[in-house]
């Protein structure tokens, strides 16, 4: 890609409810180009090209990563499939974006980051979460330390998913809580106590099919800090985050991975003095005048994931500050973890 070049060229792998939200999130950034996208299907990748004005479709993935005008990669098939797809993408030259979780375990995780930085490529894991402004200001309190000496964080997240959901229950897709949304409250005890956990313990339950149906994790960090978060595939949870810190403590409001609002509250100094409480609110973008209906609530928000990618590669980094590779391979090595604890096993962990 030239230096000169100022926008960049889009390839969809995966044309269903995630790729469209997704889509419509491109249309809101100029230097995005809705290039090529393909499915398993040609019928479906027309169809998807057509609705979101993608100048070509192919029904075949090596065919799209063929294409000599894509520039990024966006990857949004089933999780069983990411690593796979990764690669395929990196070895055709072509920059990855590629929808959490970046891979089944963290031996693919650690091939394709490595394979990443041999071809001298972009890759990132599609934390989405992590660009959002509410987000990037809770940074910013903790970097100031306005609520001194973080000690503990607190993070939950569950939804009702129905029996028929395959995507959810089977575990020969990648099936399970852990990877489909334990991820994102996970995401919010590294983001602020790092990736390296002296200890961690898990409960749940399997479901007969031997996917994680719920589980509480505790992560333990030097210093007497520690984390815990709860999700659950039978209900919905509060989705809230708490950062407690000696002078204070954070809130991120409902729904935590894709927040608008957030509460700082700082205690008083000294006998009998008042806490102070502010509210800061970040109200979702609005989407662009031509987009779909959104399978996933919040959606507009992939906008600050697509402007950070699109920053990166244009800057010619080869991964995010903000979510760089360091983190998604120790995401993974806990949730290896984790699913350790738990009993769950995937195809991908044989190989």
């Amino acid at each position: 890609m030239s230096t000169e070049q100022r926008s960049l060229r889009w390839g969809f792998i995966g044309c269903g409810k995630i790729s469209n939200d997704f889509a419509n999130a491109l249309k809101s950034v100029d230097s995005a180009i809705p290039h090529a996208c393909a499915a398993r299907s040609l019928s479906s990748a027309k169809e998807f090209a057509a609705t979101h004005g993608f100048a070509h479709a192919y029904g075949s993935y090596e065919e799209l990563v063929g294409d000599a005008d894509v520039d990024v990669v966006y990857i949004g098939t089933l999780h069983i499939s990411h690593f796979e797809h990764t690669v395929l993408a990196l070895n055709h030259g072509k920059h990855v974006l590629v929808e959490k979780p970046m891979a089944m375990n963290s031996k693919q995780a650690s091939q394709a980051v490595a394979l990443a930085k041999e071809k001298k490529l972009f890759l990132m894991e599609g934390m989405w979460t992590r660009f959002f402004p509410a987000v990037q200001h809770v940074r910013e309190v903790l970097a100031a330390k306005e609520i001194g000496d973080v000690h503990h964080v607190n993070a939950d997240i569950g939804y009702y998913f129905a029996p028929e959901n395959q995507r959810i229950w089977d575990r020969a897709l990648g099936g399970g809580g852990l990877l489909d949304i334990g991820i994102y409250p996970l995401a919010f005890v590294t983001m602020v106590f790092g990736g390296e956990p002296v200890k961690i313990s898990a409960v749940g339950k399997l479901s007969e099919g031997g996917v994680d149906i719920y589980s509480s994790v505790t992560l333990e960090f030097s210093n007497c800090r520690f984390g815990t978060i709860e999700y659950t595939c039978l209900a919905q949870m509060g989705e809230t985050v708490t950062i407690i810190g000696s002078k204070g403590r954070i809130h991120v409001h409902s729904p935590a991975h894709v927040p608008t609002q957030v509460t700082v509250v700082k205690y008083g100094e000294g006998e009998g003095a008042s806490s102070t409480e502010v509210v800061s609110k970040f109200p979702a973008p609005e989407p662009a005048a031509n987009t779909t209906p959104d399978n996933f609530h919040g959606s507009s928000g992939f906008l600050y994931e697509v402007r950070a990618v699109t920053k990166s590669i244009l800057s010619g980094e080869l991964e995010n500050s903000e979510y760089p590779h360091s983190e998604s391979l120790a995401i993974m090595g806990i949730m290896d973890k984790i699913r350790n604890d738990l009993g769950v096993v995937y195809d991908a962990d044989a190989k």
